[in-house]
């Protein structure tokens, strides 16, 4: 159980670690293709570069967002996984345990008819040598 939630979480780290490098490559060819539309447009007006910063600025801030959401909800998924696991595991335990319980009733109780069938026994026989 613990090397299958190490092995669940290994994995999504990866998950987590492939997902921000392709949003850091889709930031990278954002703000290439704005820098190449900006200059294009208007090869030596100011405002167009603060325009241009300005967007790239507002572009990463979303990126940044969605990145700490998706780690946020990767990180409840784990807890959650872990929490199922741990319930598993308990409901396995105490069902091991009512079993035990159960066959050491059983047990107890056939040990206890021998008893008392060995018990009547003597008594009969007890009982047949004294009338005799």
């Amino acid at each position: 159980m613990i090397i299958m939630i190490i092995i669940m979480i290994i994995i999504i780290m990866i998950i987590i670690i492939i997902i921000i490098i392709i949003i850091i490559i889709i930031i990278i060819i954002i703000i290439i293709i704005i820098i190449i539309i900006s200059s294009s447009s208007s090869s030596s007006s100011s405002s167009s570069i603060t325009t241009t910063i300005i967007i790239i600025i507002i572009i990463i801030i979303i990126i940044i967002i969605i990145i700490i959401i998706i780690i946020i909800i990767i990180i409840i998924i784990i807890i959650i996984i872990i929490i199922i696991i741990i319930i598993i595991i308990i409901i396995i335990i105490i069902i091991i345990i009512i079993i035990i319980i159960i066959i050491i009733i059983i047990i107890t109780i056939i040990i206890i008819i021998i008893i008392i069938i060995i018990i009547i026994i003597i008594i009969i026989i007890i009982n047949n040598k004294s009338s005799n």
